[in-house]
Order: C-alpha cells, then sequence, then structure tokens
C-alpha cells in the first residue's frame, strides 16, 4: 500500500542519519546505529521511539538522537544515542524533548538507562528558551536526579561533551570514557580562552586520562568503542533493574588465588606494603572482580565482585599507594562507591588496613575533614549487609570509615595480623613518651626504653584480647575468610534495619 511504502521509505531515509558520515570516519567514529549493534543482543534495538522527530527538516533526522530500548544479555534496558552525523550531535527542542521522554519512561519502566554521548552541547541555532522550559532541556538534570538511586544510569563518551551534554555523565552512577576521542568539560577550549586567556587542548582541559586519574569524574578508560560496549555489559552483572530488584546471580568460581596463599600476602611487618588486589583475589570468585575508579586515588580499591555467584561491593585499603592512608580524593570516591551500593542494595564487604586519615596542611586545604565526613556518613548510613574485615592496621577514624564494630557492621572478623588502635605505636609513643625518651641521653639506653615501650603499647592491642574483650565479633584464620564471608552474607541477605525517621540528612555524600 502507497501509505505504508511512504512510512517505511521515510523511516528508511532517516535511519541513514545526517550528512557528516565522513566526519565520523576521519574521527575513527562509529555511525551511531553501528554503535547499538556492540550493546544489543540481536544487534537491534528492542524498540526505537521518536524516530519521526522533527522529520520536516530533511538535515536533521530523528533530530540528533536514537532513544528506545534493547536486550542486552536478555535484560531490557534504556537507552539514548547521540548522532554526531546530525549537527555534530547537538541538542535541539525535540531531541532534548527524546531524552526527557525516555529519562521518564526509565522512572516509569524501571529499568536500567545508559547514554551514549558524542554531541557539542545545545544547539545554539535554537536558542530560544528550550533549555530553560519546563517540559525541555533544562529539565534533563531534574530527571537525573530523580532517577538517582531509582535505576542505574551509565554514561559513555564518544566525543568531546561540553557544557549541558558534559553534566548528562556526571549525573550518572558509572562514566566510560572512550581513550583519544572524548572528552568533558564545562565549556570548550575556545570558551576557556575567551574567558580566561588560556590556551589549552581538550585532552587536557578534560579528555579521559584526565577524568580517571585527576578529577575522578569518569570510573573506565576504553581504549576502543568496541571495549566500552564491553565494559558496560559487565558492568550490568553486578546492578539489578531498579533499587527493588533482586541482583543478577551467577553459578558460584573458586578464586583466581588459593585462600591459603592470603597469610603470605599479608605481611608480618605492619607498615610493609603488598598489593591488597592479591587478597581480593583470594576470596572472590575467579575472574569476577571489576574494580571502579582503578587509576583516581589509588590509595582506596573499590569495585564489584561476586562471592558464591552473588554481588558484593568491595571498599578495600591499598598499602601498595601512600601506606593506605585516606587522602581527600579517596574519601570522596569511598563515599560515593559505598553509597551508590547502597543505593542498589549491594552488600558491602570492607577490607580495612589503614593508618588512619593523613594529616598536613595540603590535606586540611583540600578538605580532608568535610570529605572524610561524608566517607564516614556513608559507611554509617549504608543498611545494606556489610562486613568490616581487620586485616592489618586499623588506626584513628580510619576504621571509623572503614564501617568499623561502632559503624553497625553486621560482623567484624579480624584475621591473626589485626590491630586496632588510636594511632601506630611510633607515633603513640612519640606523643605520650617524648619528654622521657629525649631525656634519655645513652643512645642504647634509649632504644631499648623505646622497644620497651612499644611492646607495652602494642600489647594493649593484642588480637587475642580484642577478640576476648568482643571488641571484634571473630577471630577468623586467613584461610577460611572465604567461607566464613559467604555464611555470613547468606544469614543477613534479609537484613532489615531501617534508620530512625527523618525528611534526609544535611550531609550530601
Amino acid at each position: 500500500m502507497e501509505r505504508e511504502r511512504k512510512v517505511l521509505a521515510e523511516k528508511e531515509r532517516i535511519e541513514k542519519g545526517g550528512p557528516d558520515h565522513e566526519k565520523i570516519k576521519k574521527l575513527g567514529k562509529l555511525f551511531v546505529r553501528d554503535r547499538l549493534k556492540l550493546y544489543f543482543d540481536d544487534e537491534q534495538p528492542f524498540y526505537e521511539t521518536g524516530l519521526f522527530a522533527n522529520n520536516l527538516n530533511e538535515r536533521l533526522p530523528a533530530d540528533g538522537v536514537v532513544a528506545g530500548t534493547g536486550k542486552i544479555d536478555d535484560r531490557i534496558a534504556y537507552f539514548i544515542a547521540s548522532d554526531f552525523t546530525v549537527k555534530a550531535g547537538s541538542m535541539g527542542k525535540y531531541h532534548s524533548e527524546k531524552v526527557l521522554r525516555i529519562q521518564e519512561s526509565a522512572i516509569r519502566g524501571k529499568r536500567p538507562l545508559i547514554y551514549l554521548i558524542d554531541s557539542s552541547g545545545g544547539r545554539i541555532d535554537e536558542a530560544g528558551g528550550y533549555h530553560v522550559e519546563k517540559y525541555s532541556g533544562g529539565k534533563i538534570f531534574y530527571n537525573h536526579s530523580v532517577l538517582s538511586g531509582r535505576v542505574p544510569q551509565i554514561a559513555v563518551l564518544y566525543g568531546p561533551c561540553f557544557a549541558g551534554t558534559a553534566y548528562m555523565p556526571v549525573f550518572s552512577d558509572f562514566v566510560v570514557m572512550v581513550d583519544k576521542i572524548s572528552g568533558m568539560a564545562i565549556a570548550s577550549p575556545r570558551m576557556v580562552q575567551m574567558a580566561t586567556g588560556q590556551k589549552v587542548d581538550v585532552e587536557e582541559l578534560g579528555g579521559a586520562t584526565m577524568h580517571t586519574s585527576k578529577s575522578g569524574s569518569a570510573d573506565f578508560i576504553a581504549k576502543s568503542e568496541e571495549e566500552a560496549a564491553q565494559i558496560v555489559k559487565k558492568l550490568l552483572t553486578y546492578l539489578p533493574d531498579n533499587f527493588e530488584a533482586k541482583l543478577p546471580e551467577f553459578p558460584s568460581v573458586e578464586p583466581t588465588r588459593d585462600a591459603k596463599e592470603i597469610d603470605n600476602i599479608i605481611p608480618q611487618e605492619p607498615n610493609r606494603a603488598y598489593d591488597v588486589r592479591k587478597l581480593i583475589e583470594s576470596i572472590v570468585d575467579g575472574d569476577s572482580f571489576l574494580e571502579i575508579k582503578a587509576n583516581f586515588a589509588k590509595e582506596l580499591v573499590t569495585g564489584f565482585a561476586r562471592l558464591n555467584g552473588k554481588t558484593v561491593g568491595i571498599v578495600a585499603n591499598q598499602p601498595m599507594q601512600k601506606g593506605g592512608a585516606i587522602f581527600p580524593e579517596s574519601a570522596d570516591k569511598g563515599a560515593k562507591f559505598v553509597w551508590t551500593c547502597d543505593a542498589y542494595n549491594i552488600p558491602l564487604l570492607y577490607l580495612c588496613d589503614t593508618p588512619g586519615f593523613m594529616v598536613g596542611t595540603k590535606v586540611e586545604q583540600e578538605g580532608i575533614l568535610r570529605k572524610g565526613r561524608n566517607f564516614i556518613f556513608a559507611s554509617s548510613c549504608a543498611n545494606v549487609p556489610k562486613i568490616c574485615v581487620i586485616v592489618r592496621k586499623a588506626y584513628g577514624a580510619g576504621i571509623y570509615a572503614m564501617a568499623g564494630p561502632a559503624y553497625e557492621p553486621d560482623t567484624t572478623i579480624a584475621l591473626p595480623s589485626a590491630e586496632i588502635a588510636i594511632m601506630g605505636p611510633e607515633a603513640a609513643i612519640n606523643a605520650v613518651y617524648y619528654n622521657k625518651i629525649r631525656a634519655v641521653e645513652d643512645p642504647q639506653e634509649r632504644e631499648e626504653l623505646v622497644k620497651k615501650l612499644r611492646d607495652e603499647y602494642r600489647a594493649g592491642y593484642d588480637t587475642f584480647k580484642l577478640a576476648g574483650e568482643l571488641v571484634v565479633d571473630d577471630l577468623i584464620v586467613p584461610s577460611e575468610l572465604r567461607k566464613e564471608l559467604i555464611s555470613r552474607y547468606e544469614t543477613f541477605e534479609n537484613k532489615d534495619f531501617p534508620l530512625p525517621a527523618r525528611k534526609h540528612s544535611t550531609i550530601l555524600s
């Protein structure tokens, strides 16, 4: 029939995209519809909506954005994908409305939402009031905020994104940036030069390396579009469809490392470095650990793993980096990760081995108290199943952020190497006995006195003493740690621990 042929012909024209195909080839980027094939089970959307948006303007097919749902490993997810062949993926009135409609569908439909962003920002030649109208571009971040904690939001960046399109990823739960071709900043290099006189390129201003290692605004850096899609698909295997849905489960897999190795991984000396990821590999299911923000604030390791086939979120101090001390950046990283896990009912495992929060003028200027507070706040208010393992050092307020005994973990486990104290022996002896030590003139005699005082101080936090006084719930041999964790998480699967009534806290994590 003629009417049907007309619709199909128009559909075919729109699906070819805009006029700038040669431009994306030169940039080494995929056409948006080829990009979508990397994500979906049948290489096609489950359904697409708003295809005919702005169809009277032949140069703006679909108004520069593809939107709909797709099946990823047989799970339905909503998606919004910029079409760079249409005015560099810029956002006009109908483009923005399509974004809003998909966001609101995700609110109602309670499924994950993936943003595939390759947009130069708002369309200047349409800059009437659409960016502030009640139902247009300005509402995108309102919807982001409403969606936050309701369904997982994942953003992938494929090009330089400035102003509004740079906020879309940072409002999401997780951000993936494709190396060398993506960037995000509140203003473009040209605008920065106009406003400040500073000459800077996209990579330095807001490239993938900068945001994954310095600002912490991105979680993953992908070498290619294919790798970016794989990261998203893997990430979804740890996340529920929404905050009320069950977490995905998989068959249990034996750890990559034998649990008997743990005793050799953890050094006898409290200040000697080791890689906590080796400890993680000895506990969780083989090849299941997915590190989040691996290149940012490396003194704290955060990530998802599976334990007996079930998702857990891991927060671990990293003695290989800055001795495992907590800095402003790592406090910020820890707070965000813990808060995200709690939002989606992901159990938390804390592996504590820290000398505490870093001190000094620099960290104070960087907000160590405020950011440290956020980390402690997130760990305090997270009411998912949570277990604290004292691996080695637990000094000062570091153990507060790491969900120590007073912060309502469901259990606190100590390994034989555990030490819990207000500060390390060196600092403690120096603080309490400074004058007494200085008064001893003979070097050998002074050394013997220091050793005696340290031994006496250490006796106060002997692991057996702490277990005997129920400071920790249990003292576990390392080889049994995985088994103990599996049993305890299973026990607390039905955890019900509501917080006292309030509207919300005054602390933003």
